[in-house]
């Protein structure tokens, strides 16, 4: 499937590894992230990895995992304005992300592993899920991998993750009760680093709209400058939710998230 000006393509989750490097790279300077792991690398850090996968594999027993084709892919397909400029202009800022992208091209080629380029979490209504034996033999994977080699999230503030997981459930099930004709929930839009500026996060909400069928969707926006971003779409705010560690004497002890709803009854703008 494809929409947009930017004819964005997405698909069915293939290689795990690839889509869980990106979201945690696209994701490594979040702030709501940075609060559930206070002074952790994201990206250079081996457990999160495997955390990470995981918890890709764990989303398909019950949601939906996409992916779009690989960064170098991507890149070639939706190209900067930017890059047609004259080398000679190349002290322009944008030609950092131009070079972040052969440096990254470069690094693919000597390790033979390639990044998805854009990768989305998606959880349809429970009536909208499809079990398969795919499915179901996947779940029983990741069940018996939690009994028999059980990933610690040690990197995690426990506290913190106990608390945001309260205050969302609290926000997802007060949202279900006023649209009993299901809800979607946009977990995760992730773009990689090295293709921002590209109109690839336009173009995979774009897709995701087209996808749902403009039925009710609900996201949590965890920068405050993204918020127009998503209301652009439709999608309005229905509430800024504040997370405080009391616990802790740090200057970054809280953080905000914006929980926003598109009903389906707005089109885009």
């Amino acid at each position: 499937m494809s929409t947009g000006k930017n004819k964005i393509k997405l698909f069915q989750a293939q290689a795990q590894n690839a889509i869980a490097r990106t979201v945690t790279a696209a994701f490594a300077s979040d702030p709501l992230i940075q609060w559930l792991r206070p002074g952790t690398q994201l990206g250079t850090n081996p457990n999160i990895q495997r955390w990470q996968h995981r918890r890709v594999q764990s989303i398909m027993t019950n949601g939906m995992v996409f992916q779009s084709s690989t960064v170098s892919q991507m890149a070639r397909e939706n190209p900067r304005k930017e890059e047609a400029r004259k080398s000679s202009q190349s002290s322009d800022s944008s030609f950092g992300k131009v070079a972040e992208v052969s440096l990254y091209e470069d690094q693919a080629k000597s390790t033979g592993v390639e990044d998805a380029g854009a990768a989305i979490f998606l959880f349809p209504p429970p009536r909208e899920v499809v079990w398969s034996i795919s499915r179901t033999l996947l779940k029983l994977k990741i069940w018996l991998l939690d009994i028999f080699d059980p990933l610690q999230d040690i990197d995690c503030k426990m506290e913190r993750v106990d608390q945001m997981m309260s205050a969302h459930t609290n926000s997802l099930k007060s949202m279900q009760k006023d649209y009993r004709q299901g809800l979607w929930y946009l977990e995760v839009v992730a773009v990689h680093p090295c293709l921002q500026s590209r109109g690839i996060g336009r173009g995979v909400m774009e897709w995701v709209l087209e996808y749902n069928r403009n039925q009710p969707i609900y996201l949590e926006c965890t920068q405050e400058r993204n918020v127009g971003f998503y209301e652009s779409f439709g999608f309005r705010v229905l509430e800024e939710v504040v997370l405080t560690d009391e616990t802790s004497d740090d200057e970054n002890a809280t953080v905000k998230y914006w929980a926003m709803i598109r009903t389906g009854e707005d089109s885009l703008r």
